[in-house]
């Protein structure tokens, strides 16, 4: 009986070892392998939440809305990334490259050198993205990784690419309206609709939500004291601004007095 227990033992042995021998290959690979990480907020919040998610490898922005409006010229992006093996006790180097359409390539900086610290197997590292030059295109760009330049082989292959998407876009539907409504409301604080328009209260006013910053009492007050006609004369006075043409007038936009 002893006998027929141990012949059990090491065929159960033999059939059961190879495949954990598998799975520990396919999990770790041969360790030093690079992966992209992803943020559970894609990007929108100061602080990343890293995760290991494949569907949140990408990050999109459009610098046509945003507080700062046309004077945002480049938008930074955190990227995380995770190393499969052991830890070292020295620093290893990481560089990006990037595979770009032939047409509306997006513009990636890289504003320093990349390095994974010792003893740690996950990093962030920033990234610059540049304003598009042409408005209202979208541009992309894939992010990966320069694997010859680098310190790390290939990890997963579902996780070497990193997508990104920029536009400059300001529109109605956008900004949180729509053609009858401003006509009928809308226009009485600023007058008729142009793009240009819009990027110049963007810009000046950081109201990036059209809808949320007309309900609030700020707005209110700036329209009752003939702010927004005030501060747009100003501008207009000063020789050093660029002009700013509707392009549905080919003239210089107004916005009317209380």
């Amino acid at each position: 009986m002893k006998t027929i227990m141990i012949i059990l033992q090491f065929f159960v042995l033999c059939v059961f070892l190879p495949g954990c021998e598998e799975y520990e290959m396919i999990q770790y690979g041969e360790g030093g392998e690079i992966n992209f990480m992803s943020d559970y907020y894609l990007g929108q919040r100061s602080k990343p939440s890293w995760q290991d998610n494949v569907e949140g490898l990408h990050y999109e922005v459009n610098f046509g809305l945003n507080p700062l409006g046309d004077s945002l010229l480049m938008d930074t992006v955190l990227i995380g990334v995770k190393i499969s093996g052991i830890y070292t006790d020295y620093p290893r180097k990481v560089v990006f490259t990037t595979k770009v359409p032939e047409q509306n390539a997006l513009e990636v900086i890289y504003p320093e050198e990349y390095y994974v610290p010792a003893d740690t197997g996950r990093a962030e590292f920033r990234i610059l993205l540049k304003r598009p030059e042409t408005r209202n295109v979208e541009y992309s760009a894939d992010l990966t990784f320069d694997y010859e330049k680098s310190d790390f082989k290939a990890g997963t292959v579902e996780r070497q690419v990193f997508k990104l998407k920029v536009q400059n876009t300001v529109n109605m539907e956008l900004w949180g309206t729509y053609k009858e409504e401003w006509d009928d409301y809308y226009s009485i604080f600023f007058g008729a609709y142009s793009e240009t328009k819009a990027r110049y209260l963007i810009t000046k006013y950081g109201c990036t939500k059209l809808n949320e910053w007309v309900a609030t009492s700020g707005f209110t007050t700036l329209w009752i004291t003939n702010v927004f006609y005030k501060d747009f004369e100003a501008y207009k006075a000063n020789p050093a601004n660029k002009p700013l043409i509707d392009e549905n007038t080919g003239e210089w936009i107004s916005i009317p007095k209380f």
